[in-house]
């Protein structure tokens, strides 16, 4: 449990760029259609910067528009590629403590 504490601690600025970007682009694929409760013009704009990391769950509620948990489990596994490819970009420090 330690190493995983270590292993957040080292990533932490990946950590909050992917959630953050990944969050934004689940927000913006659940607010796409006219009946959910946050549709508007600024879904749109929102799905078109975060597109890579939303593409499968656009398409996925462009097919099916009912059920929202597929998209967040969708979503989930995309954060987790985010997490670790941006993990390898951005250097590591080491807490030694």
């Amino acid at each position: 449990m330690e190493e995983f504490k270590n292993f957040l601690k080292s990533r932490r600025i990946a950590l909050i760029i992917s959630a953050l970007y990944v969050g934004l682009g689940t927000l913006a694929v659940c607010s796409i259609y006219g009946t959910d409760l946050l549709y508007g013009e600024w879904s749109f704009i929102l799905l078109r910067i975060t597109f890579p990391v939303s593409f499968f769950s656009f398409m996925y509620r462009y097919a099916e528009s009912d059920f929202l948990l597929p998209v967040f489990i969708i979503q989930f596994i995309v954060f987790l590629c985010t997490f670790f490819i941006l993990s390898l970009f951005i250097k590591k420090k080491n807490y030694e403590s």
